[in-house]
């Protein structure tokens, strides 16, 4: 069965690679050896009690220090993926895995579950409602896993693709290798789109089906780090002109994966909507909760303003084509990486339990988001808190 996989995804990359290269969007890209380039973490000034407040700090320099956010967004991956490995073998599915120990089980599933309001664990006001207690129910378990990852996997993604888009301006005539980057993000995108395609005919909710299958394919939704080599030509080698895919060629690449993780929440939300409205009657808007998701409908529909302002003034005729493909200015290609950044937000809100720091998280990340009559997007990553 894993094998069947190995080959599909080993073909399909294949397949589109051919079809780019066709196209003249790029050459068809040769295997090489990835090597780890990784600095050491700058030392910070400010501590700060949550880590992930830490990662908050080192996000706002990440221009010249990414490394040591990826470092946590690899680790923070990976325990969650520990993490909802327990819960399914809590909830009875079988997967293609070795099962852990018992023992870990508990020794992971205790820190997520006592994360959540384990310095609030005084008494909780009215008006510092969360939603749900504490609880030890393995589907809200998968389901924070499953919005941690999701979050994670954003913000390594957009970042990274902010990153490569000013090294792009900065320097237009760098002619560095992507080849080995652009491989592993023409994986991460056949991944994800085979799980959209292969969704509807799964049984049960999305953070099942998705803990199930990254369980088996455990490069499903994760980014890989952009490296660059150093373009040299070799004597035995094929023409170097004719192997070379430069951050141009990367970047449209990783243009394709973001309109694909945008479906990937939208198809999302057509299956979980009807389980909404768990916050109270009707009338109340006095939760914290409550109240960030009216801030956020709010910024949604000036962000959505500002949307239609450019693309009528960019696009006499805008088609439903346009709308899907990747936009043209650089304005529309802000509001549209903030449009999933409030998607991301929105998914976070809907979490039948959500902890006091992941509501931080979702106030930073709002902080970040300003509309005045244009969209101003800081682009600095934020880890989501595990």
């Amino acid at each position: 069965m894993e094998d069947d996989d190995d080959d599909f995804i080993t073909n399909e990359v294949k397949r589109r690679l051919k079809e780019l290269r066709r196209n003249s969007f790029m050459v068809l890209i040769p295997e090489e050896t990835c090597q780890a380039d990784e600095e050491d973490e700058e030392e910070q000034g400010e501590t700060s009690s949550n880590e992930w407040r830490d990662v908050e700090a080192e996000g706002r320099q990440f221009w010249s220090g990414f490394d040591a956010v990826y470092d946590v967004y690899c680790e923070r991956m990976l325990f969650f993926d520990r993490f909802s490995s327990q819960q399914l073998l809590e909830l009875g599915c079988h997967v293609v895995s070795t099962p852990s120990p018992r023992s870990a089980s508990k020794k992971l599933a205790s820190p997520l579950r006592c994360l959540s309001l384990r310095k609030f664990e005084a008494e909780e006001d009215e008006n510092e409602h969360l939603q749900g207690a504490v609880s030890s129910d393995p589907y809200q378990e998968l389901e924070t896993a499953y919005v941690g990852q999701m979050c994670l996997t954003w913000e390594a993604l957009h970042c990274q693709y902010t990153q490569l888009r000013q090294k792009i301006s900065s320097q237009p005539e760098c002619h560095s290798s992507y080849n080995h980057s652009a491989q592993q993000f023409q994986q991460f995108l056949v991944l994800l789109q085979r799980f959209i395609e292969n969704e509807p005919f799964e049984l049960g909710s999305r953070p099942e089906i998705f803990a199930r299958t990254r369980k088996s394919l455990p490069k499903l939704l994760q980014v890989p780090k952009i490296q660059a080599y150093e373009e040299k030509s070799t004597g035995g080698e094929e023409e170097a002109s004719e192997l070379v895919v430069v951050a141009t060629d990367l970047s449209k690449i990783m243009e394709s994966c973001i309109l694909s993780f945008r479906q990937f929440i939208k198809m999302e939300k057509k299956k979980t909507s009807s389980v909404r409205n768990i916050f109270g009657s009707q009338n109340q808007m006095g939760t914290p909760v409550q109240q960030m998701q009216h801030s956020l409908e709010k910024k949604a529909v000036k962000m959505k303003e500002v949307q239609k302002k450019s693309y009528n003034y960019n696009n006499k005729t805008k088609t439903k084509k346009k709308k899907k493909s990747w936009p043209t200015a650089e304005e529309d290609v802000e509001t549209l990486l903030g449009l999933i950044d409030v998607k991301v937000l929105c998914r976070v809100l809907r979490m039948v339990r959500i902890s006091k720091e992941q509501m931080f998280w979702c106030e930073e990340k709002m902080k970040k988001l300003v509309v005045d009559g244009k969209l101003l997007r800081d682009p600095s990553p934020i880890l989501f808190p595990c």
